[in-house]
């Protein structure tokens, strides 16, 4: 396990009744300070707070109140369709992994249980990790398993995904080009709407902005399996340019609605990244 690959995250307070790192709203013996109670609705003398019984107006004995820390469960939910097999100055198969293992280490060193689910056409019971467990044997035959495989067709399996979802909130991550329809794109946060999703949004230069002025380029359907041959000129460059503005611009407004913040990830997966989209997160 590699410190460069681990990145820290935090989820807001929930109902959790196992112990672990992050807030929670039970309580219990953790080391969050709540509030002070009257001793007899929480008949615990260790935590007798004689300052704030000297000072209490109707002469009660307080105790202190904590709150639990809560074990949290992490979901990775990638998109294993074709277009996912693009690799310009960075593979896009090789950030699914480079992902996988991240977010997996990330939340075994934090104590928390990681899985995993990969979404192509169909869901494949050989790329799942559901419930969730702190078992990294299987995380490691999972990558293997995409390093070896060809990606192909769509990502209709996203819309089944959160089947395999516990029924308390999770963090999930969606990791994924988002080349789908809108409304799509919609339906799966729609059904994801319970957990704190983090949308990671995986692009590459070389489809926008790292285009020539000049030249033949082929543009490959990577979906569809077709391929066009076109004559790249400033004026198309531009245009393509702009509509992955645009695209962005689509995405980045549909998943606010749903109380999430894209990561747009350009230049391959870097585990600072994330730390640092939960640090603006925590503090926004």
């Amino acid at each position: 396990m590699s410190e460069n690959n681990i990145f820290h995250y935090r989820k807001p307070a929930q109902y959790n009744v196992f112990p672990g790192a992050h807030s929670g709203k039970v309580i219990g013996n953790g080391l969050v300070f709540n509030q002070h109670k009257p001793l007899i609705a929480f008949p615990d003398p260790r935590h007798l707070d004689l300052r704030a019984s000297f000072l209490n107006p109707f002469s009660h004995y307080q105790v202190r109140v904590f709150r639990q820390l809560s074990r949290l469960d992490v979901f990775l939910l990638a998109d294993l369709s074709a277009s996912m097999s693009f690799t310009g100055k960075y593979s896009k198969k090789q950030i699914i992994v480079d992902c996988l293992f991240s977010a997996a280490e990330s939340a075994h060193a934090t104590g928390d249980r990681f899985g995993f689910v990969g979404c192509g056409q169909t869901l494949d019971p050989q790329l799942l990790i559901s419930p969730a467990s702190q078992q990294y044997g299987r995380v490691v035959d999972i990558a293997t398993r995409i390093k070896s495989s060809r990606l192909t067709g769509r990502a209709d399996g996203l819309l089944q995904a959160a089947n395999y979802l516990p029924d308390r909130s999770a963090l999930v991550f969606l990791l994924s080009d988002f080349y789908l329809p809108m409304a799509m794109v919609r339906q799966i946060m729609r059904r994801l709407n319970q957990h704190m999703v983090v949308p990671l949004v995986i692009w590459d230069k070389q489809e926008s902005s790292d285009l020539p002025a000049w030249g033949l380029l082929k543009f490959s359907d990577l979906e569809l399996g077709k391929t066009r041959t076109l004559l790249m000129r400033p004026s198309l460059r531009e245009k393509i340019y702009a509509s992955y503005l645009n695209r962005k611009q689509q995405l980045r407004k549909c998943f606010r609605s749903f109380g999430a913040e894209p990561l747009f990830i350009e230049q391959g997966f870097q585990a600072e990244l994330i730390s640092q989209y939960f640090f603006q997160y925590a503090t926004s």
